[in-house]
């Protein structure tokens, strides 16, 4: 059993979701506490004006008015209209290419007041489309307390993981948990990937930005570069 974990960002680059791909189980961690302009709220996708092409920021607004709030906890800002900026900005950067992905016109016709709901909901639909079959759970439907390792290592031995599959970005503290895992019986397995070349508007390739661009560009046969 190989579980993954980790906090429901803002659509999500594409490494994201090869995690989840590689994962018989997936845990959303939307029990810690959410940080302000993080990638909870916010992501890059791809800009062409007529003398360069850069990454742009695409983000939905919060109010948050405790600095110890859980991303479950969070509420979006709905007094500024981040649904028609989001649409304008699908329009000015990939054309009409988005109005073909049926998930993202049934995402935006909805109403949102949860943001944490509304990037588990978009990266739910995004895993259909892509076809991964993952099973994906809340940490905050689980039994699991704790801390940072604490915390990972309960979520994986109330899952009965054999294998936790993390970011490289995280080793610098699971490391200090290793021997914990190791008593448990639970492996601990580094992410390893290497960004994929996909067909992308412009001349120039840029890495990392939301899966959005991918899909946008790619439509139907994205899930072959996931």
């Amino acid at each position: 059993m190989i579980v993954s974990i980790s906090q429901p960002t803002l659509f999500p680059w594409i490494g994201y979701f090869n995690i989840i791909k590689k994962s018989d189980a997936f845990v959303f961690l939307d029990t810690v506490k959410f940080e302000k302009h993080s990638w909870q709220m916010r992501n890059k996708l791809k800009e062409i004006s007529k003398v360069q092409e850069h990454p742009v920021w695409i983000r939905i607004p919060t109010r948050v008015e405790k600095t110890d709030t859980l991303i479950k906890d969070v509420i979006i800002d709905n007094m500024q209209s981040w649904k028609e900026a989001h649409l304008k900005s699908f329009q000015a950067n990939y054309g009409d290419s988005y109005r073909e992905i049926e998930f993202i016109d049934n995402l935006y016709d909805k109403q949102w007041n949860n943001l944490s709901e509304f990037n588990i909901e978009f990266i739910s639909k995004c895993c259909e489309y892509l076809d991964i079959h993952t099973r994906l759970l809340k940490s905050s439907k689980l039994k699991c307390v704790g801390k940072k390792g604490d915390l990972v290592l309960n979520i994986c031995k109330e899952l009965d993981a054999t294998d936790y599959l993390s970011t490289v970005g995280s080793a610098d503290y699971l490391e200090d948990y290793r021997y914990r895992f190791d008593e448990s019986g639970i492996k601990i397995i580094y992410h390893d990937y290497t960004h994929p070349i996909y067909r992308q508007r412009g001349k120039t390739f840029i890495e990392n930005l939301s899966i959005l661009d991918l899909i946008f560009n790619e439509k139907n046969n994205a899930k072959n570069f996931v």
